[in-house]
């Protein structure tokens, strides 16, 4: 398929989804952020709202155009998760919320609600949208499982220590801007990376669990890899990921 909204997608992705195709049904699921403020194409993180999320939107494009190309009588399963990950972060709660975590999960839980009915009502096959902590049932194990092996990686494999510390490096200005600049440590920074390599690992996992064979849809982020670590998938099919071009740092 061809999307103005995606970057290059690999020949094994094609492949993978083209399977599928051939089954004669499919199963895509969205990972979406929450609904933090943009402004000009760029995240803010000043605010976090309860809408539906910019990046849903154009989850929604790539939706379209990928059943747009599929052979009639595709059997279509749409499913759209929301990551409310971040709610046991204090610095990023104290920022967005006031500290106040039940907030911001509350207002995750609304986006949901909001992305289900515009997905419904713009004709997709939607069946559910939930947030990660609430359609995954062993997301809390599978995420604490992944962040101690990635931070014993780090520590043992000169790779992954190099992959760290470049992540860390790059992605500093959006981690400080996450907690309003109330840090500038760049340990702070190591920290997010292991722990959103271990969220997308959990999510890949967990997905499988949940919804079967499927096909991802995920903003443009380097962390996209660890959703088909070794760590979980051992020698099963990696999981074909189409990813967005959207430039996701403030």
């Amino acid at each position: 398929m061809k999307s103005p909204l995606l970057a290059d997608i690999a020949p094994w992705v094609s492949k993978a989804i083209s399977r599928q195709v051939k089954t004669g049904r499919i199963t895509i699921v969205s990972a979406c952020c929450p609904d933090y403020e943009k402004i000009n194409g760029k995240f803010t993180y000043r605010n976090v709202g309860e809408n539906i999320p910019q990046t849903a939107f154009e989850h929604f494009q790539v939706v379209q155009n990928l059943i747009d190309t599929m052979p009639f009588g595709t059997k279509v399963s749409y499913y759209v998760t929301l990551a409310d990950t971040e709610f046991d972060l204090p610095l990023v709660m104290d920022h967005l919320v006031g500290g106040d975590s039940g907030i911001f999960q509350s207002r995750c839980q609304k986006s949901c609600e909001v992305i289900f009915d515009t997905a419904k009502n713009i004709g997709l096959p939607i069946l559910s949208s939930r947030r990660f902590t609430d359609v995954f049932k062993n997301w809390f194990q599978y995420y604490n499982l992944a962040y101690v092996n990635f931070t014993e990686e780090a520590k043992l494999n000169s790779s992954t220590r190099s992959d760290l510390e470049i992540s860390a490096h790059k992605r500093s200005r959006l981690y400080f801007a996450m907690t309003g600049y109330k840090t500038n440590s760049i340990d702070y920074c190591r920290e997010m990376v292991i722990r959103q390599w271990a969220q997308y690992a959990a999510w890949g996992e967990c997905a499988r669990e949940k919804f079967g064979n499927i096909v991802m849809i995920n903003h443009s982020t380097p962390n996209l890899s660890r959703v088909n670590h070794l760590i979980f998938r051992g020698e099963r099919e990696r999981i074909p990921i189409l990813q967005l071009k959207t430039d996701t740092l403030p």
